[in-house]
Formats: structure tokens, sequence, C-alpha cells
């Protein structure tokens, strides 16, 4: 309930900004579909082909940095992508299999810690698109959420272990806004994933980006 609150606050602010100042103006400050292969400004960047397209990825444990400097003034960011969830991810579940968790930081602070699961996995839950678990006793309790709630496909094929497998991937349309004025910004993609076969973890659980943007935006 708190993030869904947040999200409603990040909208009251832009509604309010808007009637107070006026005019908006959006700047594009990054965009990539990744199919040149530009990773520029990104570390730990790498470039995969998936189901026809160019991504960047594919990620299990670890993930990748954009940083972006020399941003126009601005009172907020938008941050847009397709996050490709390939695979077996467990979502929830306890240890060995889960939890399966994706994480985007936004200057260091986590604007995303959410777990995903895949439809193929049964008895299965995921926070998504719940970006925040609770804090509980001192713990993290994640929402439960049915596999795929809010992707925007379900039938993909998987990346490695599902390779041939209808809906062994799932796509989500991340979009996130907030307030933000300095000139950098770091943005980092991230998961920490749980798999009782670890040797092959790269294979059973990963993910990606495609169609990253991202924009600033000006209230005047």
């Amino acid at each position: 309930m708190q993030n869904r609150f947040q999200h409603i606050l990040v909208i009251i602010l832009i509604i309010s900004f808007a009637s107070c100042k006026g005019l908006q103006k959006d700047t594009i400050i990054y965009k990539n579909d990744f199919e040149g292969g530009n990773l520029s400004g990104i570390i730990d960047g790498k470039i995969e082909d998936y189901n026809g397209s160019k991504v960047i990825g594919r990620y299990s444990q670890n993930g990748f940095l954009l940083k972006l400097d020399s941003l126009p003034k601005h009172n907020m960011v938008q941050i847009s992508f397709d996050l490709y969830i390939h695979d077996t991810w467990d979502g929830n579940a306890a240890k060995p299999e889960g939890p399966d968790i994706w994480i985007m930081n936004i200057d260091g602070w986590s604007a995303i810690y959410s777990t995903f699961a895949n439809g193929l996995c049964t008895n299965c839950s995921q926070a998504f698109p719940v970006l925040q678990p609770s804090h509980v006793n001192g713990g993290f309790v994640f929402f439960n959420n049915k596999p795929n709630s809010n992707a925007i496909k379900t039938d993909l094929p998987g990346a490695c272990i599902l390779k041939d497998t209808k809906g062994g991937t799932s796509m989500y349309k991340i979009l996130y806004t907030f307030e933000h004025t300095q000139s950098t910004l770091d943005i980092g993609c991230y998961a920490q994933l749980e798999d009782p076969d670890p040797a092959n973890k790269n294979c059973n659980e990963s993910w990606s980006v495609d169609n990253m943007m991202v924009k600033t935006i000006e209230f005047r």
C-alpha cells in the first residue's frame, strides 16, 4: 500500500507542478534500442540477440550501470524500458528456488526491489507491480500477486533452458517517474536470484532490457 501511495503522490506532484508552473518541457537525454550495438555510458554492458532483436543482457546475478551527465535544468526524470524476465524465475518462493528479485537503483537507492515469477512456475507468486517489500520484524515481506502480473507479453520463448518453450519469457513495460534536479544521473539494473542448480543459474534464470529511454521534465 505504501508503494501505491508513493505513486499517487508522484502523479499529484506532476499535476501540481504543471498547474503552478504552466508549461512543461520534456527533453529526451537517452534513447537506445541497442540495435546498433551502442553501449556508450554503460558500465558492464553487453548485447545479445533475443527473439529477433538486440537487447542489453542477458544477465543473471550481475547487471549494468548507465551513467548520464550534463542533464538540462529539470524538476523530474522519467525512465522507461522493456524488461524481459527469462526462463524459470520463482518469484516469492523460499530458498533454494527463490526469492528471485529484480532491482533498479537510481543514484544508489533502490527504486524497484521486487520479485518476478514466470507463468510456467507452479504455485508461485510475485510482488510486482508492487515495487518495494514491506519491512516486518527487521526483514522483508513481499506482496503476493499472480505470476506475470502486469506483464505486457506472456507468450514469448525462453532464452536458455526454456528456449523452445512458449511462455518461457515475460515482458514488462517499466515506467518510473520521480523528482530529480541534479545534473548527473546513475541508473543501475541488477538481480538477486536463487536457484537449486547454481552451476547453471545463468541459463535457468536471466533477464534483459530493450528500448530504454530517459527524459527530463521541466515545469516552467
